[in-house]
């Protein structure tokens, strides 16, 4: 039996604004909803680690959902083909269940720890929790600042952009799309996702492995502020309104913007390949389109110093964000020890069978 496929996601992100989450998109036409709950270090991650690859050598493709604050770390699993869902329920995420015992069920590892063991360390607990939070907090304050650099290196090209070439852009996108594919019944879905994110070890992409069965990908090239979300978006709107399923990446730095969009009855993506979120490879059937061609370069040339200097207080700021996203996990590293040396494993291995035999009735 050949094994299943893995796509991975960021349900959340490292945002200037703090954590934004996209989990209510998780558990995606699923009629099977697992909750976990439990401290840092309890094992959600492994157990849902242990089901997803279980069920992968079953055959079964598989979501995987990533912690932008752990590289290592999952926060959920989606098993499609049984409309099931697993995933971290604590925070940030604090999930509640919709359908108690009808759809959603909670998994609480709380229930396997010694509280004995905890309470007579809860001034370290109590202490670590503080200091990761402030690390959060300092990542989350240079990630700000470095988005308003973020904003000044775009307004240098937004003030060159010619919208026309964007709209037309567009325009001829979506009719190539559309050409020889008649739209499906206008009954849409869409998902709201990440395909990238800000995290301890850098900026990390999934765009290679979320695109690997498109036959189609439009690679949009160009500096920030040359139009390429707003391409995306238009052609993404377009489509959903004529009842394409689509699934929008967001953009970390920006939430509101979209560095890819993937159309699945189409095997199309359409994904913004500049830094810090370039595709690792390319394939033949790739289409670059050149944003930088919209762009009125005459009005760019003279702020070119410029704007090598914001890119350069940019990057400093943003490897400040990694820093202390870092030291945040290292803090929480440290955390997890309490709770580890609290878990009975063996209970909580217990639990993980009790589901796979579940879901492999």
């Amino acid at each position: 039996m050949a094994k299943g496929k893995i796509k991975n996601y960021f349900p959340g992100g490292n945002t200037p604004a703090g954590f934004y989450s996209f989990y209510q998109y998780l558990p995606y036409k699923t009629d099977q909803v697992f909750i976990i709950k439990g401290g840092p270090g309890t094992g959600k991650s492994t157990l849902m680690k242990k089901i997803g690859y279980l069920m992968q050598e079953k055959g079964y493709d598989l979501e995987f959902h990533w912690c932008s604050s752990d590289n290592d770390s999952l926060d959920g699993v989606v098993i499609p083909r049984l409309g099931t869902a697993i995933f971290d329920g604590t925070a940030p995420h604090l999930i509640d269940p919709l359908h108690p015992g009808a759809v959603d069920t909670i998994i609480n590892l709380g229930d396997y720890w010694d509280s004995n063991y905890l309470r007579e360390h809860r001034q370290e607990i109590i202490c670590l929790n503080k200091r990761i939070a402030h690390r959060f907090n300092q990542a989350y304050s240079f990630l700000k600042a470095a988005k308003q650099l973020y904003n000044q290196r775009k307004n240098y090209y937004s003030v060159g952009l010619q919208i026309t070439k964007v709209n037309n852009k567009s325009r001829e996108l979506t009719e190539s799309l559309l050409a020889d594919n008649p739209a499906p019944q206008p009954l849409s879905s869409c998902r709201h996702l990440f395909g990238s994110a800000i995290t301890p070890e850098g900026a990390v992409n999934y765009y290679d492995n979320l695109t690997a069965d498109m036959n189609r990908r439009y690679i949009l090239q160009g500096e920030p502020g040359c139009g390429k979300s707003t391409l995306i978006k238009r052609v993404a709107d377009h489509l959903s309104e004529k009842g394409f399923e689509i699934i929008y990446l967001h953009r970390p730095l920006e939430v509101e913007k979209l560095d890819a969009i993937i159309i699945p009855d189409l095997k199309t993506a359409i994904v913004v390949d500049t830094p810090p979120h370039q595709l690792l490879t390319t394939k033949d059937g790739d289409v670059i389109i050149d944003m930088l061609k919209c762009v009125n370069i005459e009005s760019i040339v003279p702020n070119t110093t410029e704007i090598n200097e914001v890119k350069n207080i940019y990057q400093q700021l943003i490897n400040k964000v990694y820093y202390y996203l870092m030291e945040a996990k290292t803090t929480h590293d440290i955390l997890e020890e309490f709770y580890i040396n609290a878990m009975d494993f063996l209970a909580v291995e217990d639990k993980q069978q009790e589901i796979i035999t579940k879901l492999t009735s």
